[in-house]
């Protein structure tokens, strides 16, 4: 039996036993039905949206065959915990805020070996409820891997574990099989096409389900670490003034709001919902950087710059007070131009993570750190959004 083998056979066997440990566990805990997906035979590629910290989990329960998923690069520095997953599940490593071709390669060996690949489409998480963009290249891979596509759509997971939030909370989630298309089908279709069934199958607005089912998400601490979402204030204008406890979102010019348990906030704010929130403050950055010119749109204190390296190992660079301002991003002493930074993400709550000319970085620092605002205003910056 040859090496691959004996850990394809590793890779089933764990599959199993997670399935059959975790899936009444998961029922019960997050009232999660999944939708048994039949009719398709592996290999297949499963693109589905992504909300909740255990996505993986909830996929894996609606399908009886064992597949691979594609995962963040930073999980891989977790030592012996990182060590067990690949072991066992041998996720595909994608480096966000760099280059996804590699990742791209591999997921198409691994078809063409008979494996079974999930992706989550988005390649982020949503901290306002609302389905992220499909990245231009989703479409190519579709019809490049010339097996059968699925698309599978989770709700529920945006209030159930928000991105931005400390705990969990008890609500209902539900699993489903949206679409399966066959590859003739997907070779007459062009990659912009593919990407558009893609967005429309796995579009959700968490805000508006909410409207219509009006579920209930019990937990407690519910607007803790909020400000990791929201980072303007809408009376005052303030930037990190924002703050929360337990079921409390405020601001030092007097706002308050609570945060209930079917995902409003109730009080003095002009929003009642994050994504309308977040719709206004990604106006006002806008406004904000535009009328900047050297000094620092955003300030955080004892943050660390951290050199990734090959091998997935890492390496101190700096640490300090963060600014960045319209043309540079300054950590400690390092100060790296905007210009020579390619491509930037964020990953978990709030880590920052970027290509730059001089290798892959990240920023780190403890909650209630808000790493969100930077990427957001980067991404403006190089969208053209500000001049």
């Amino acid at each position: 039996m040859s090496d691959v083998t004996r850990d394809r056979l590793r890779h089933m066997r764990a599959y199993r036993v997670l399935k059959a440990l975790l899936k009444p566990l998961f029922l019960r805990m997050f009232r999660y039905t999944p939708v048994p997906v039949t009719g398709v035979k592996g290999p297949f590629l499963i693109f589905a949206n992504h909300n909740a910290d255990l996505d993986p989990v909830l996929v894996n329960l609606a399908f009886d065959e064992q597949m691979y998923f594609v995962a963040s690069e930073h999980i891989f520095r977790k030592g012996f915990l990182s060590k067990l997953l690949v072991r066992y599940f041998d996720p595909i490593s994608r480096l966000k805020g760099g280059t996804e071709a590699s990742a791209a390669m591999e997921m198409l060996r691994r078809l063409r070996r008979g494996h079974n690949i999930c992706v989550f489409a988005e390649g982020d998480r949503s901290f306002n409820g609302l389905t992220f963009p499909i990245p231009p290249a989703t479409g190519k891979l579709a019809k490049a891997a010339g097996v059968p596509v699925v698309t599978f759509k989770l709700e529920g997971g945006y209030f159930t574990t928000p991105r931005w939030g400390k705990k969990m909370r008890r609500g209902k989630m539900l699993g489903y099989t949206v679409n399966v298309y066959e590859p003739p089908a997907l070779k007459n279709m062009s990659a912009d096409e593919v990407n558009r069934i893609l967005a429309e199958d796995l579009f959700e607005d968490a805000y508006a389900r909410q409207e219509q089912e009006r579920v209930r998400f019990k937990g407690k601490d519910r607007a803790e670490w909020l400000e990791t979402a929201l980072y303007i204030c809408p009376r005052c204008g303030g930037i990190g003034t924002l703050h929360s406890h337990k079921n409390e979102f405020f601001c030092d010019c007097g706002l308050r709001a609570q945060f209930t348990e079917y995902g409003y906030l109730e009080g003095d704010t002009p929003y009642t919902t994050i994504a309308e929130w977040d719709a206004w403050q990604t106006h006002r950055l806008k406004e904000i950087a535009a009328e900047q010119s050297a000094a620092p749109v955003f300030t955080d204190e004892n943050v660390r710059l951290v050199r990734v390296l090959p091998g997935h190992a890492e390496e101190p660079a700096d640490a300090g007070r963060l600014t960045m301002c319209r043309d540079r991003l300054t950590c400690g002493e390092t100060t790296l131009l905007i210009s020579d930074i390619s491509a930037m993400a964020v990953y978990g709550r709030a880590n920052v993570t970027f290509t730059h000319t001089d290798g892959h970085f990240e920023l780190l620092a403890a909650p209630p750190f808000c790493g969100r605002k930077y990427f957001e205003l980067f991404r403006m910056i190089k969208e053209g959004f500000i001049l």
